[in-house]
């Protein structure tokens, strides 16, 4: 009997120590949508809360100013974006998927001022921690 106990407490150890690895990471609610709704209110709205846990560690954000491309890591965007926080944009936002799949999607947000446009390709990733945003490319029309 000590014997069957034994090997029975072997079998479901590493059961138990692989499922509470997995339910430690809760990327339920970080889907493709939260991603993106997010994104837009925090460059949109200035509303920055949950923007950090959206953005990917290697997250790259270049922006095309004339013949020039500047290149901002998270921490930088998050410091840009808390300088504007709950500050409204006067602009029309729009966004639309350009290409979507199980593993990345792109997504086209154009900001349209009075005079200008800022477009941005945002390219969220399915993550082991949930959707996150990789890189986004900006360019002025």
């Amino acid at each position: 009997m000590k014997t069957l106990n034994s090997i029975f407490a072997a079998l479901l150890i590493p059961i138990l120590f692989t499922t509470v690895g997995y339910a430690k990471v809760d990327k339920g609610y970080l889907t493709m949508d939260y991603a993106i709704k997010t994104y837009v209110e925090a460059v949109t709205m200035g509303k920055v809360k949950g923007v950090e846990e959206i953005l990917d560690n290697n997250v790259k954000f270049t922006l095309a100013q004339g013949n020039k491309v500047i290149n901002y890591n998270k921490m930088e965007l998050i410091n840009s974006l808390k300088i504007s926080e709950n500050i409204n944009q006067n602009c029309r936002t729009d966004y639309s998927i350009i290409e979507k799949g199980d593993a990345q999607t792109i997504v086209k947000v154009k900001m349209d001022y009075e005079n200008f446009s800022k477009i941005n390709y945002v390219t969220i990733s399915n993550t082991d921690q949930g959707w996150k945003i990789t890189n986004v490319s900006s360019v002025y029309k």
